[in-house]
């Protein structure tokens, strides 16, 4: 009490007057010390045991109060946050705020439960007033709990501002805070609130459900909220004003919604279409939020009160949302969303069929979007702008320009190739294939030996089997919620022993029981190649001897070191004076740094950093270091780099090094059947014309359009997830961090005056951080290239030494490399720490050369060098290549 006491006196001589939060915040757990001090005081006083054990129930059963009684206790806190703040911000007095806070929370507490039996008993009646009966009553806590701190908060502090004593004060604040439990149990009998509480509550509990089935409206919802609540603080500076305002707004947007719904008689959003009005309504209620509430002064020449803002507001989203039904039920225009959805979450299939296409699409989308942005600054605009230009250039692409360079969908597909990845919802611009009728699912099986015939039949996303140490496991149900994304159909009917041990930590063989139906018939057991049974033991050298357990200090020194770049680069915007070193340096540390983030990331996503819990969840460290610091999606990262350290460049199936019509890496990617369809990949005059030149314009794209790529196919990936695969809440998480990416970006570029100074700054950050995505691709250009087959011919050990290279560095430049200069161990070994790379490097260097096999370690120049050559000679390559 006393060290709080402290506290609260401390901050009020420097909190101000009007935003008391820091002393609130300390007043808050002040009086609850007191509430409990006064409570056991009471419990101790015979003639007061009864009251002091009501109050120290209150403390004790905390969780079960409020799973019990929701209602009755968000009002105790609504009436003592309240009275504690009310008290003080008329006040200024700590002392006073003290005994009023405490007072008003033991009355309210005391009537609370006295009173509960008469509410309960006004509760049936009324419910036998509207003929309902006990059981028909729907528990609506949540919603009530809503309005109590909607009106109560406001009401409570009406009341209390020109309270001067204190037995007034606590009184008004009991009486009050039981009124507004009556109040709102009438709320929660009558029927059209009662209903209006069942939609809200259902907007809560089925966040999920709701999300899925009805995105455009979510959205709006959302947007709304959000809008009212950033757009109504910046414009008033009063945090509960703007709570109170979003809740309203939300409340009210949410009813207009699902009234507009039932009243339309549409109550479906189309899967195909649904996207582009939902993007479109949020730009447009954040848009109008931001211009009601911060913009216009006044509205045909008189001034606009707070209330007319609001219901603008509200209003606008509401009209938007009707405006978005009526966009997916007229047939016309339903088709242009579909067109429009198809570009975005096809775009792949679109670069690869529609090259010509695809580059008018996004480039003259990306002139128009910096043309704007250098002629006004404003973000508001820009987004506009785009948002505009970019659909209808898609619209004259489908309906009027047509290229001689676009191919033509493959017509033939190989129809004795597996699906090799999980099925998923076809969009209109991508080729479909009809899935085969779903096989009859075990719900039980004895468990025998299978023979390895019989375990390659089993390949199928609808019935698939793994062979992993000659032991037989069914994972066709675990497939689809595998945490490593789509890899796990690669193996559908295969061994992935050597796969399943490098990339998972040991326990979590622990979990395969449950999915095992038998073993691999003895007949069937081949002998294990020398070189892969000695990589077995080393890996299970390492980790029996610890080398896979991360060092704190090690990284902690390399989080210091993005932190200190970041910051060196906003120093610089701050106090630098000179406009070069403003820019150009403070935009290269900023660069820098990222790619320093980007490497802690991928380590995080590894594992490496910290020992991932016992079940899986959300990698927190990875999606930060990842979607709010560097800014790309991290469920996209774990999708495609799992699928990469798996496959590690295989011709057209590497998601990661897979870069037609722009780049050929192998000859190949050319004769990938299974992929491309029969005759292999079609190359036509504009795709030669690119890869012609492909040695000279390699290192210029990466440089300036990599991290722009990866900002895109991020997007990109989150909304597929959202709209397409039900993933919403890994979708949400994913677009959450990169708005908070952008937010702070943005708000850093927002500290440079001139526009030229913002252009200066974001092309010298991104060119500095491209320098990664070079990093990238050495590491596995300009070397062996295998199939499925020969893959499995080699085995994972001789696999990955054929597909991997090592950068050979100075030691003081491992920082600048973060670990990807020790490629053929990473790749060996994905979950060792960084600091522990080069350590294992003997043992790797010791076991290839046992076993003759090559071990690639360049300088970084010659690796640059070495990989030019090569995308020259298949440039020479194509342009004598006859189709």
């Amino acid at each position: 009490v006393t060290a709080l006491s402290a506290a609260a006196y401390g901050a009020s001589s420097f909190q101000h007057q009007d935003t008391p939060i820091l002393v609130l915040t300390a007043l808050i757990f002040l009086t609850f010390a007191h509430f409990v001090l006064f409570s056991l005081v009471l419990l101790k006083w015979e003639k007061t045991v009864h009251i002091g054990k009501i109050l120290v129930g209150r403390t004790t059963d905390f969780v079960a109060n409020w799973e019990k009684e929701t209602l009755r206790s968000s009002t105790e806190v609504v009436v003592w946050i309240s009275v504690i703040n009310s008290s003080y911000s008329v006040t200024q007095r700590t002392d006073f705020s003290l005994v009023m806070g405490t007072l008003s929370a033991c009355l309210v507490v005391f009537l609370g439960e006295y009173m509960t039996p008469t509410s309960k008993q006004l509760e049936k009646h009324l419910r036998t007033f509207f003929g309902e009966s006990e059981k028909d009553a729907v528990s609506l806590s949540s919603s009530s709990s809503v309005m109590v701190i909607i009106y109560g908060y406001g009401a409570l502090n009406a009341m209390l501002e020109n309270v001067k004593d204190i037995f007034s004060g606590f009184l008004i604040a009991a009486l009050a805070g039981t009124s507004l439990l009556f109040a709102a149990k009438v709320i929660h009998i009558l029927p059209f609130t009662r209903r209006c509480g069942v939609i809200i509550q259902d907007r809560l509990y089925d966040a999920r459900e709701n999300w899925i089935e009805f995105p455009m409206r979510s959205a709006a919802e959302l947007s709304i909220f959000l809008g009212t609540t950033g757009f109504v603080y910046t414009s008033h500076n009063d945090l509960v004003l703007a709570i109170r305002a979003s809740l309203i707004s939300g409340i009210l947007v949410c009813l207009g919604g699902e009234l507009c719904s039932k009243l339309m008689d549409n109550d479906k959003e189309k899967n195909s279409t649904k996207l582009v009005p939902t993007v479109v309504i949020v730009y447009a209620i954040l848009f109008t939020c931001h211009y009601i509430f911060t913009d216009i002064p006044t509205l045909a020449g008189s001034p606009i009160s707070f209330f007319e803002q609001l219901m603008l507001s509200i209003v606008s989203a509401i009209s938007y949302f009707v405006l978005g039904k009526v966009f997916m039920a007229i047939e016309f225009t339903a088709k242009l969303g579909e067109v429009i959805q198809s570009r975005l979450l096809s775009t792949k299939h679109n670069w690869e069929v529609h090259p010509v296409r695809s580059s008018v699409e996004v480039g003259t989308t990306n002139v128009v979007a910096w043309a704007v942005w250098y002629a006004t600054g404003s973000l508001c605009a820009t987004l506009g702008v785009t948002l505009f230009w970019g659909p209808m250039m898609i619209i004259f692409n489908e309906f009027i320009f047509t290229s001689k360079y676009d191919i033509e969908p493959q017509s033939e597909v190989d129809e004795s190739a597996s699906a090799s990845t999980a099925p998923t919802k076809a969009s209109s611009s991508s080729p479909t294939k009809i899935p085969a009728p779903p096989k009859p699912r075990r719900s039980s099986r004895a468990k025998r030996n299978y023979t390895l015939e019989e375990v390659k039949e089993h390949k199928e996303p609808d019935d698939m089997f793994l062979l992993i140490e000659n032991e037989v496991y069914d994972v066709t149900e675990f497939a689809k919620t595998h945490p490593g994304g789509s890899i796990i159909y690669k193996y559908g009917g295969k061994d992935a022993s050597d796969q399943f041990r490098a990339f998972h930590r040991p326990r979590v063989a622990g979990y395969l029981k449950k999915y095992h139906i038998g073993s691999l018939d003895p007949k069937d057991i081949a002998d294990v190649d020398p070189a892969t049974k000695d990589y077995r033991e080393l890996r299970s050298k390492l980790w029996k001897e610890g080398y896979f357990k991360p060092n704190p200090t090690f990284y902690n020194l390399k989080h210091a070191v993005w932190v200190a770049l970041v910051a060196l680069s906003v120093v610089t915007i701050l106090f630098s004076g000179n406009f070069y070193v403003k820019t150009l340096f403070g935009g290269a540390c900023l660069g820098i740094g990222w790619q320093q983030a980007a490497f802690l990331a991928h380590d995080a996503a590894h594992h490496g950093i910290i020992e991932p819990p016992k079940k899986g969840c959300t990698n927190w460290l990875a999606w930060f270091l990842g979607s709010v610091v560097f800014g790309i999606s991290t469920n996209m990262w774990n999708e495609e780099h799992s699928m990469h350290h798996a496959i590690t460049i295989r011709p057209r199936e590497d998601p990661q090094f897979n870069y037609l019509p722009i780049w050929l890496i192998d000859m190949k990617e050319l004769h990938n059947e299974k992929v491309d369809g029969k005759g292999g990949y079609k190359l036509n005059p504009f795709i030669r014309f690119l890869v012609k030149l492909q040695h000279f314009h390699f290192v210029p794209l990466i440089l300036i359009i990599g991290r722009i790529n990866l900002h895109a196919i991020s997007i990109g990936f989150e909304l597929k997830n959202i709209f397409l695969e039900g993933k919403v809440r890994a979708g949400m998480i994913g677009i959450l961090g990169m708005c908070l990416y952008w937010t702070w970006h943005l708000s850093l570029l927002s500290l440079l005056p001139t526009t030229q100074e913002k252009v200066l700054f974001s092309v010298a950050s991104h060119l500095s951080a491209g320098i990664l995505h070079i990093q990238l691709l050495l590491s596995h250009m300009n070397v062996e290239t295998m199939d499925e087959e020969e893959e499995d011919d080699a085995g994972f050990f001789k696999f990955q030494m054929a597909v991997s290279r090592n950068i050979d560095v100075h030691w003081t430049e491992n920082w600048f490399h973060g670990g990807l200069e020790y490629q053929i161990e990473h790749h060996l070994f994905p979950q060792l720490p960084r600091h522990n790379l080069s350590v294992v490097k003997p043992y790797v260097v010791e076991l290839c050369n046992k076993h003759g096999i090559l071990y690639r370690n360049d300088t970084f120049t010659d690796a640059v060098t070495g990989v030019l050559g090569n995308m020259r000679e298949l440039a020479w390559a194509i342009v004598t290549l006859e189709q």
